[in-house]
């Protein structure tokens, strides 16, 4: 499996240096590692994925028998007690490592993909079965990454096979002109909620393990235990600033979920429906206007008669702020209000989030 994009952190050799599983852990929790860590052994192959320094998934497969989870941790504690293995550590982009959080049924396609109007017929299906997931290319000229969100490109990552990287367009470019040299190889992954919902059964277990170290708290608990507070905190002051505010909510930019929602009495139920459909209206408008020179939307404006439809990015956090307020106030007073909020918002997340490479 393949990742464009990802940065070598760290390489051990466990024929000439050893390591435990705990001290792996210990090593990527303390630097906040957002990215993987891949473990090679003569007859398996396993992964860790990091987010903000926390284990979220864990993959292992020998032959053609696949684990994930618990399972696959354990089986890579036992594996790194040998004397053979490489251990290597990746940072990856913010957007591609939150996919990867709930990846799940990677697959090789029977046929190969040839030319970029292949390829382009193949996002169309895509694009029709609405899939969220990942889509690996591999040529020898290079390896793609496509990530794709309800069917549409998200972003896509290329990387040339003497290491450089691109993104977006670029990307896309450069993988158009290997498509028409030769075909790829193609895998398919797909992105499951159930999985990214009970990635926290990872990091319980990982944690048990590691209480000795006299930690109160799990770094990742606490990360999500301060951003979780901090949305709250933010939907107060916008509540506090915006006195014709019916209903504000946080939301996921990858997955469309909402992480925090604060209403009005029973006027946020009359603007139920626009809301619901805020998030996938978000989505779609970013990826239509990243197409565009690679431009990126800060702030959607949608007005009706009564009601005005403010949507700020917070692209520190890979996160938007949604407000839903009536008309009576000026919608300038509710921008200018809305992007302080959002300026605050990013000032304050964890400093974990400084380390990513987006």
């Amino acid at each position: 499996m393949k990742f464009p994009g990802s940065k070598l952190l760290h390489h051990w050799d466990l024929s000439t240096q050893r390591i435990s599983l705990d001290d792996l852990f210990r090593s990527c929790q303390q630097v906040g590692l957002t990215g993987f860590a891949e473990v090679k052994f003569p007859n398996s192959v396993g992964m860790i994925f990091y987010y903000l320094g926390g284990e979220v998934n864990a993959l292992y497969r020998e032959g053609s028998v696949a684990y994930h989870g618990q399972a696959a941790l354990d089986r890579l504690r036992s594996g790194v007690m040998g004397d053979e293995g490489i251990i290597s550590v990746y940072e990856l982009p913010l957007d591609m490592a939150h996919l990867l959080r709930g990846i799940t049924n990677r697959q090789k396609l029977k046929e190969n993909v040839e030319g970029r109007n292949g390829l382009v017929e193949l996002l169309r299906r895509m694009e029709k079965s609405e899939h969220t997931g990942t889509l690996e290319l591999q040529t020898a000229l290079g390896s793609a990454m496509i990530l794709l969100v309800r069917g549409r490109v998200s972003n896509t990552y290329w990387e040339t096979a003497n290491g450089l990287t691109y993104e977006k367009g670029e990307a896309r470019q450069s993988l158009d002109a290997a498509m028409d040299k030769e075909a790829a190889h193609v895998f398919l992954s797909e992105f499951s909620r159930d999985v990214w919902k009970t990635r926290h059964e990872v990091q319980t277990s990982v944690t048990s393990r590691l209480e000795r170290r006299d930690e109160k708290a799990a770094p990742t608990e606490r990360v999500a235990a301060e951003e979780t507070a901090l949305r709250t905190q933010i939907l107060e002051e916008i509540s506090a600033q915006v006195p014709s505010m019916i209903q504000a909510f946080v939301f996921d930019l990858m997955t469309g979920a909402v992480l925090a929602r604060k209403g009005r009495g029973t006027s946020a139920i009359r603007v139920g429906l626009l809301a619901e459909k805020v998030p996938s209206l978000t989505l779609y408008l970013r990826d239509l206007v990243a197409t565009e020179d690679a431009d990126e939307v800060e702030l959607i404006e949608v007005s009706t008669s009564r009601v005005a439809t403010l949507i700020a990015i917070v692209s520190e956090a890979q996160e938007a702020i949604a407000v839903l307020a009536d008309k009576a106030q000026p919608t300038a007073l509710i921008s200018a209000a809305l992007s302080r909020v959002v300026r605050s918002y990013a000032s304050r997340l964890h400093p974990a989030r400084g380390a990513i490479t987006t």
